[in-house]
């Protein structure tokens, strides 16, 4: 590796593996204890849902919102298995992932500086840096960027091993990182332009050294994008004008500019999810920081430009990709999202470290003080806001009265409240979360008025807040106001109990009595012919009550009863449509 010099004494080697270990694991137990105090996202439930079906292969591969992540199902399937909707569980797998993160950026420095004290430094800007500390507080985000930032700098030290000479231990693990990266999260290819940066930045071989390397990563780039295109689901967005792009761009670029200072200082209140709102100082001193740096590797270590290029080529690509994605729905308010700037931390650091390499440590000591000052008061900040998450208390709750109430607890299948989930969450319910926890209780089956859990996580009993009841054809039967008999669909029209006709997810009371056990499935439509169909169910033999929903949203306006057995003999009293609400 290339020499150092302005050092007044030379550290040994092993103290700087103990000072990075060190810091990787105060680093790891500090951002372990701050995300104690929040609690699972929308996203994270989503996910634990789509885990608990298991690690077939079908289901790894389905589709995350807009785009494929095997690696990320794979983890969640994980959790699942070894310890379902144990959140303090997936903190120690984040503090051990980070942990692994620092380690490998500070033995890759080591690699890079031998014994300097700006391994010492690197590794702490590294640790600490706002970029990606949002990330790891949403388990959804640091499944995505722990791996990608782990496997990243794993296929760097492959970089490096591959400069040294070590050929066949670099493409032994080199490609299957970057494999491994790209299916917990696709924008980890950006990590090849770091790659190719570096290995610029080593260049003392002419670049026909690097071919067959390049070659190898192909391959894993070339077997995740056959199974993109084959599985994939990419949104179909676009870009924004000219000047809302340069908009989107000035805020990217204000990212990394911001954490050479420890910023953003101050992120948005309006949500736990780690969008800044930096202050205009933090981008000028940023700045001001920048331009010094530039400076000296201007002047000193020309070739740490290189990095900063891949810094650039970083900034522009997530910009153009979070923009497209997004741009229609959020504006630009996704460019200041730091979950999609963790992994920027990586190039970000090298450029850093390897343009004040020749600059003596005592002139650092007191800009480093000054940063770890200004990173705390990043991450107090965040601590605020995402303590508020009150989703840890909610299902604390909700377990400790499902365990008091009983395996025959009776529910019915309601929505978890905001902002535990959002209108973008897949399915708002919170019966498949209390399945997949494997916590015991029924829904909405017959014999007992179904409970309903409320905002703060407690039973409460409750009653269906009718909208609209079924009207009985001419009556044919003196004993029956509805009779469906054999497979023959029934129809019956709805009166609305409301001024109007209501749009929502409803759900259907039936009172009904029958000689038999009939399995029999409720439709409701409107009047353009549109169907949001319920599951099928068994009624049981006698004079009961059935219970279902809720359906996709639909402006019914018609009932619909079907059965698939000619022996069906069911008598349905009366429909109550409407949606549950809390007595009281």
């Amino acid at each position: 590796m290339r020499g150092n010099s302005g050092l007044p004494a030379t550290p040994d080697s092993s103290v700087l593996r103990a000072v990075v270990v060190a810091i990787a694991v105060v680093q790891s137990t500090v951002l372990g204890l701050l995300a104690r105090r929040g609690s699972w996202l929308s996203d994270d439930l989503d996910f634990l849902v789509q885990g608990a079906r298991g690690f077939a292969p079908a289901e790894l591969l389905t589709p995350v919102n807009d785009h494929i992540a095997p690696g990320l199902r794979f983890v969640y399937a994980g959790f699942v298995w070894i310890a379902p909707f144990n959140h303090d569980a997936t903190v120690a797998w984040r503090m051990l992932m980070q942990a692994a993160a620092i380690t490998l950026m500070g033995l890759l420095l080591l690699r890079l500086l031998g014994s300097n004290w700006w391994v010492v430094a690197g590794t702490l800007f590294y640790a600490i840096t706002p970029l990606s500390m949002p990330s790891f507080m949403s388990l959804s985000s640091g499944v995505n960027n722990l791996c990608a930032h782990v496997f990243g700098l794993l296929l760097l030290h492959a970089t490096i091993d591959w400069y040294d000479g070590r050929r066949r231990r670099a493409v032994a693990y080199g490609p299957l990182s970057l494999l491994i990266s790209l299916a917990c999260w696709e924008k980890s290819a950006l990590i090849v332009v770091t790659v190719v940066a570096l290995a610029l930045y080593l260049r003392d071989r002419p670049i026909r050294y690097w071919i067959q390397y390049f070659v190898a990563l192909a391959v894993g780039v070339v077997v995740f994008g056959i199974l993109y295109f084959v599985y994939g689901n990419p949104s179909q967005g676009h870009l924004p004008g000219p000047r809302q792009l340069f908009t989107a761009l000035a805020r990217g670029f204000a990212v990394p500019i911001g954490a050479l200072v420890g910023g953003p200082w101050r992120w948005q209140n309006f949500t736990i999810m780690g969008t800044a709102a930096a202050p205009a100082a933090a981008v000028i001193l940023g700045g001001l920081v920048f331009a010094l740096i530039i400076a000296i590797a201007w002047r000193r270590e020309r070739r740490a430009l290189l990095l900063w290029g891949s810094v650039l080529v970083y900034v522009v690509v997530t910009v153009v990709l979070v923009a497209y994605g997004r741009f229609t729905l959020f504006g630009d308010l996704f460019t200041s999202h730091y979950h999609y700037w963790s992994d920027l931390s990586v190039p970000l650091t090298l450029a850093v470290v390897l343009s004040l390499r020749t600059v003596r440590m005592r002139w650092a000591v007191v800009p480093m003080a000054a940063l770890c000052c200004l990173v705390a008061v990043s991450d107090a900040g965040f601590a605020r806001t995402w303590a508020k998450n009150p989703a840890k208390e909610y299902f604390a709750t909700v377990t400790a009265e499902l365990e008091q109430a009983g395996p025959n607890v009776n529910l019915w299948d309601t929505a978890m409240p905001q902002p535990i989930v959002n209108a973008l969450t897949n399915d708002l319910r919170l019966s498949p979360v209390l399945r997949m926890a494997h916590i015991p209780f029924r829904l909405q089956e017959p014999g007992s008025e179904p409970l309903m859990v409320d905002e703060q996580g407690h039973l409460r009993p409750a009653q269906l807040a009718v909208w609209s009841r079924g009207e009985p054809p001419s009556r044919t039967n003196p004993f029956c106001n509805l009779l469906l008999h054999g497979t023959e669909p029934l129809t019956a029209r709805l009166k609305s109990t409301q001024p109007e006709v209501a749009t929502a997810n409803w759900f259907v009371k039936a009172a009904y009595f029958s000689n038999r056990q009939n399995r029999v499935s409720i439709e409701l439509a409107d009047d353009d012919g549109n169907v949001a169909a319920l599951p099928a169910a068994d009624w049981p033999a006698g004079v009961g009550s059935m219970y279902f929903g809720p359906s996709q949203r639909i402006k019914a306006t018609q009932l619909r009863l079907r059965s698939s057995d000619p022996a069906t003999n069911l008598c349905v009293e009366n429909f109550d449509i409407g949606l549950p609400r809390v007595n009281g």
